[in-house]
């Protein structure tokens, strides 16, 4: 890796991006973050290998705003999402440390209010609002509101609430949250090659003592064609194993069989969800079956049955969801005979 930066001293928050063909949406992230940048706060990307203008065009931003403390690190070759979040987390030694795709959209008061509020109460993880919007339109689509309260106070963690509330409310993203960056290294395990967040969030809030609320949209999360989670490839198996993680550490950590049930049960939607895209795709037999396998094979690597998890659904109350799984499940074996 190539790293170009200044000796910038005590930074009190890294601010991560992970960089691949985003030259259309890199200059507004741009233009919201780095004017009057504070001066303990860093802003290092990651350009995994662009095939754009990506990297000339953070470059160029780096000469108009000379006084920012910007990193850039090049890869050699392209090492995927979770690999290169893996990189930027170890190339910080600041306290806090936040992660932004690099295709979103950010207020432009947004690092100095996180700031206000990390010096006042140093919690061990702040989260906020966000708003979901469609790239080809810019409608909204939706205001995500966390259910957490007391707000604007810092709050300490009782009996795995954090995690309940990231798997239940399903509000499991990197970007809406600012971590001490101790934490994450401790805890995160970026070895899934996608859906690293939903792996590795729920797990990392529940090692957080304290924590603020902050009940403002910060991130403007864009939804567009050819991201990861939206465009059908080998990628989209991982999701259920992300899925699969948390239920495995919501048993056996944090104690949660509700928590435990309901991401059963995402992941068992999740894979009847995946079938139906792929009959839609325009892709390869090959490829299909390919991914088809790897699914399959998480289950019985996992010693799942939707018998199981509709039984543990019914135990822990989660009747719409028992209900809905057996529909569902009804469904697909009609259609996939």
């Amino acid at each position: 890796m190539k790293d170009i930066f200044a000796d910038m001293g005590k930074i009190e928050l890294s601010i991560l991006i992970p960089v691949f063909n985003v030259g259309v949406y890199l200059p507004e992230l741009l233009e919201s973050l780095l004017p009057n940048l504070p001066v303990n706060v860093e802003v290092i990307f990651y350009d995994d290998c662009s095939q754009d203008d990506s990297l000339a065009i953070i470059r160029k931003y780096q000469q108009i705003y000379p006084d920012a403390f910007i990193r850039v690190l090049c890869g050699q070759e392209n090492k995927g999402i979770t690999q290169v979040r893996q990189c930027l987390l170890h190339s910080t030694q600041a306290e806090y440390i936040w992660f932004i795709d690099s295709d979103d959209k950010v207020e432009s008061l947004a690092v100095q209010q996180i700031m206000g509020i990390l010096k006042q109460y140093r919690p061990d993880v702040l989260l906020f609002d966000y708003d979901v919007f469609f790239d080809n339109t810019g409608k909204l689509k939706s205001k995500e509101h966390l259910s957490i309260a007391p707000a604007n106070t810092l709050l300490h963690q009782k009996n795995g609430n954090l995690f309940h509330l990231a798997i239940m409310d399903g509000k499991h993203y990197f970007w809406n949250k600012v971590f001490r960056r101790q934490l994450a290294t401790k805890v995160c395990r970026f070895t899934i090659p996608a859906y690293e967040d939903i792996a590795n969030t729920p797990s990392l809030l529940h090692e957080c003592q304290t924590y603020f609320y902050y009940p403002q949209v910060l991130v403007h999360y864009r939804i567009w064609p050819n991201s990861i989670v939206q465009k059908m490839s080998p990628k989209q198996v991982y999701g259920i194993e992300a899925y699969l993680t948390q239920a495995f550490y919501a048993e056996t950590i944090v104690g949660d069989e509700k928590c435990c049930a309901y991401l059963l049960y995402k992941a068992h939607l999740y894979y009847f969800r995946l079938c139906r895209k792929l009959a839609k795709t325009a892709m390869p037999e090959k490829e299909k079956k390919a991914i088809l396998h790897k699914a399959a094979e998480l289950f019985v690597v996992k010693r799942l049955s939707i018998r199981t998890t509709i039984l543990l659904l019914l135990r822990t109350h989660l009747w719409d969801k028992a209900a809905k799984l057996m529909l569902k499940s009804a469904l697909f074996a009609l259609t996939h005979k």
